[in-house]
């Protein structure tokens, strides 16, 4: 026989659990989010454009 039968009285008290309340970054973080975004968009702009062109194997 089953040595652990799954039983009603096993399970805890039904109490509906709260999901986490969800909290939107701040804006200051948002902010930052973004101008990071933009800078490595600028970087591989720059990267791509000196490597196609050729300026980056001059010295």
């Amino acid at each position: 026989m089953n040595e652990n039968p799954k039983r009603e009285q096993d399970k805890p008290e039904s109490t509906p659990q709260q999901p986490p309340e969800h909290r939107p970054y701040s804006r200051k973080a948002r902010v930052l989010a973004w101008i990071g975004v933009a800078f490595m968009v600028f970087l591989v702009i720059m990267y791509t454009y000196s490597l196609a062109s050729g300026k980056i194997m001059e010295i």
